[in-house]
């Protein structure tokens, strides 16, 4: 059953995509969009580039505070910010391959927990998707009282906002029942079913601890994470509008990271394959309101696709190296 409705889900994400992308292809003149991508500055797209990069490090050293947050100090040496960083180039690797958005987040804790333990893994990644999922909702909802082609999807977005409330509530439902589930390890040991089903509440309610335990963190490491999380969405909207630039435009810079981060929010509901079609499309009807042409809007949303895309690629090659680590950890046990 599961297996068919995440088959049902891909499908749908397939068919959305491709119904955008057929209503782009049918509204662009594609020659306009060439010709605007090679009058791009080269300058400017190194300058774009660069941003990404930065950008992902404001992320990586959120995930830092996190890890560090749940870790012991002997552990702790083992969680290195460069091994993160490693982990999460390789999650945004994968990004491009697995359908939907938090493919990259399974095999981020897929790496991390080889280190720390799936709960430590699960809640750091889990509450650092949050976070940033806040900060986008919290923007978002600011830019739809001052752009007024944002306001029709207001209701998507407090949706948005509402599924975090309610994975918050969830969380405190497990951790309430905790006791209830240690019990029922005593009763249900007969068969592997049921043993696989205690592993996983076990885990489920390990992570809930874990992640729950934030909270007694003082003021100076939330103010940490309030501040990455902002720069994470304002280095989205550096890296646009240095593309902009590079063909000559220039856009005020607090409408473009209203409408930047409204697009991002927007992508995160499940009717495309990672947000193909729906980040396209939003940018064109957007950044129409700011007086620019479509061909230019589609071309810039292009690029970012592909710059990201590019940067993700530093990914494989940290996957590549994993897995000949690994595998000659396995070869040195067996000789």
């Amino acid at each position: 059953m599961a297996s068919i409705l995440k088959n049902k889900d891909l499908i749908i994400r397939v068919l959305g995509s491709t119904c955008l992308i057929y209503w782009i292809l049918r509204k662009i003149e594609w020659s306009k969009v060439i010709e605007v991508a090679k009058e791009g500055s080269f300058i400017y797209f190194i300058a774009a580039f660069i941003a990404i990069q930065l950008t992902v490090v404001s992320s990586i050293l959120k995930w830092k505070l996190l890890v560090d947050s749940s870790l012991n100090q002997e552990i702790k040496r083992d969680a290195s910010l460069s091994k993160l960083g490693r982990f999460y180039y390789i999650g945004l690797f994968f990004n491009n391959f697995l359908p939907g958005s938090v493919g990259g987040d399974v095999v981020r804790v897929y790496y991390l927990g080889r280190i720390t333990g799936v709960p430590i893994a699960t809640a750091s990644v889990a509450f650092e998707r949050i976070t940033s999922g806040a900060a986008l909702v919290v923007i978002a909802v600011f830019s739809s009282l001052f752009v007024e082609e944002a306001r029709p999807f207001l209701l998507p977005i407090l949706f948005v906002l509402g599924m975090l409330l309610l994975l918050f509530c969830l969380i405190s439902i497990v951790v309430k029942r905790r006791k209830k589930c240690k019990v029922d390890k005593k009763k249900m040991t007969d068969s592997d079913i049921n043993r696989w089903v205690l592993k996983i509440k076990h885990t489920l309610v390990k992570t809930s601890q874990i992640a729950l335990n934030y909270r007694k963190e003082d003021y100076k490491w939330w103010l940490k994470i309030t501040l990455l999380s902002i720069l994470f969405q304002a280095g989205l909207a550096w890296i646009n509008d240095l593309l902009f630039l590079s063909i000559g435009i220039n856009l005020p810079w607090i409408q473009l990271l209203m409408i930047i981060t409204l697009i991002s929010v927007i992508t995160m509901l499940p009717i495309s394959v990672n947000g193909l079609g729906v980040r396209e499309g939003c940018y064109v009807l957007f950044f129409k309101g700011l007086g620019v042409p479509a061909e230019i809007a589609l071309t810039i949303s292009l690029l970012f696709f592909i710059f990201v895309s590019i940067s993700s690629l530093a990914g494989g090659l940290f996957w590549i190296a994993e897995r000949r680590k690994q595998s000659e950890t396995i070869w040195k046990s067996v000789h």
